[in-house]
C-alpha cells in the first residue's frame, strides 16, 4: 500500500473510487451517487487536472500493489491567514478498514495542511456515520458543536484537530 498524491491524469480513477464510496455509504458524504454519477468524463478530468495544480489543495490516495486506487482524501489549506486546513472526501475500501490506510491518507493530508502554515484542520462528517467519528477522534479530532443539514440530508458535524504536533 501507498500513500502518494493523485496525478493530473487520473480523473477517471478518482471518479470510479468516488462513485463507489457513493454507493457504498451514501449516509457518510453530502453529495448524492445520483448527482455525481450524473456528472460527464470532462468535469472529472478537469476537477483532478485543477487539484493537482493547486498549490493550496492536495487528494492523496492509497494505492494498492496492484495500483488500483483503495483509499482517498482532499485536503485544502485557506491561502489567507490563519490558513486554516480542511479535509474532506475521505474513503477507505472495506478490505482495508483497519488496516492503517485510513491513518496514513489522513496524516499525509494533515502534513500537507501543516507544510503550507496551518496549525489545525477541521473537517465535517456525517452525524449518521459513528464509526467515522469514532475514527476521527481516535485521530485527535475533537466535534466542534457546528452542524450543518445537507442536501442529501444529512447533518454534518465539523471536527477539529492542532497538528503541531508534527512540529
Amino acid at each position: 500500500m501507498q500513500i502518494r498524491p493523485l496525478r493530473a491524469d487520473e480523473g477517471l480513477a478518482y471518479r470510479d473510487i468516488r462513485l463507489r464510496a457513493l454507493r457504498e455509504a451514501p449516509h457518510a458524504f453530502a453529495a448524492t451517487f445520483e448527482e455525481e454519477s450524473a456528472q460527464p468524463e470532462t468535469f472529472w478530468v478537469d476537477l483532478i487536472a485543477r487539484t493537482a495544480k493547486a498549490m493550496e489543495a492536495a487528494l492523496f490516495v492509497a494505492e494498492r500493489d496492484d495500483r488500483t486506487i483503495a483509499g482517498t482524501t482532499f485536503v485544502r489549506v485557506s491561502p489567507e491567514p490563519p490558513h486554516g486546513g480542511s479535509v474532506g472526501a475521505m474513503w477507505v475500501d472495506e478490505d482495508l478498514r483497519g488496516s492503517g490506510a485510513a491513518d496514513a491518507l489522513l496524516e499525509a493530508a494533515e502534513r500537507f495542511a501543516l507544510a503550507l502554515g496551518s496549525s489545525e484542520v477541521t473537517l465535517w462528517v456525517s452525524d449518521a456515520n459513528p464509526i467515522a467519528r469514532r475514527f476521527y477522534e481516535r485521530n485527535g479530532y475533537v466535534a466542534t458543536g457546528i452542524a450543518e443539514p445537507q442536501p442529501s440530508g444529512i447533518t454534518a458535524l465539523m471536527m477539529l484537530k492542532p497538528i503541531d504536533r508534527y512540529r
